[in-house]
């Protein structure tokens, strides 16, 4: 059975959103700008799973699973719409994003995945960073979600239009990798030193 999340809910803004990894102290930040011009349905980069929405802005809940069996389908009326390979850059905290606001919210109603009712609640999960993963992105209402937008009355409301679509991310480990390495320690002195070129003069 998958380690299923709690049922989060993003505000999705530019037809795009973030299943991203948390960063904790002690790791290095890594650039993980996506390429978005791209057509495809998802976009990894480093620590981040992109999402591409069919719709423009609306707020769409979203569910993250660990499961040991890939390609178990989550149940009727999910669509595969992706699989993509993702390996842990930090400690392999998993969680779902608004598109510009910080972590989802707690969705307003359960989402049925795998047999089960999942509550409304943190989308979160957390990987094994000494692990590599296949991950698969599965929707539903995705199909004609942006008619069903479009054929919307003109100025409607769309930001609680979770029918529109809903998303279920499944990581499934995939094979081995050494686990990402903690940054060592800089010092204040160090640090400016080494964003200016020279530490300030208060610290020479």
């Amino acid at each position: 059975m998958p380690h299923i999340s709690q049922a989060g809910a993003v505000n999705i803004e530019y037809s795009h959103f973030p299943i991203g990894e948390l960063w904790e102290p002690g790791f290095e930040r890594r650039d993980n700008r996506p390429d978005l011009q791209t057509s495809e349905a998802v976009v990894v980069a480093p620590g981040r799973i992109i999402v591409r929405s069919r719709v423009q802005e609306h707020t769409a809940p979203v569910v993250l699973a660990l499961s040991g069996q890939q390609g178990q389908a989550p149940g009727a009326g999910w669509e595969l719409i992706a699989s993509v390979a993702y390996q842990p850059v930090h400690a392999g905290r998993m969680a779902a994003f608004d598109t510009t606001n910080g972590p989802a919210r707690s969705a307003s109603e359960a989402v049925r995945v795998f047999g089960q009712q999942v509550a409304p609640g943190e989308a979160t999960i957390d990987l094994d960073p000494s692990r590599t993963y296949d991950v698969q992105v599965w929707a539903q209402g995705r199909s004609d979600s942006r008619e069903r937008f479009e054929d919307a009355a003109p100025g409607a409301d769309t930001e609680d239009a979770s029918e529109l679509e809903a998303y279920l991310i499944v990581f499934t480990p995939s094979g081995t990798q050494e686990p990402p390495p903690q940054a060592a320690s800089e010092s204040r002195r160090d640090r400016l030193a080494r964003s200016h070129g020279k530490p300030p003069l208060n610290a020479r």
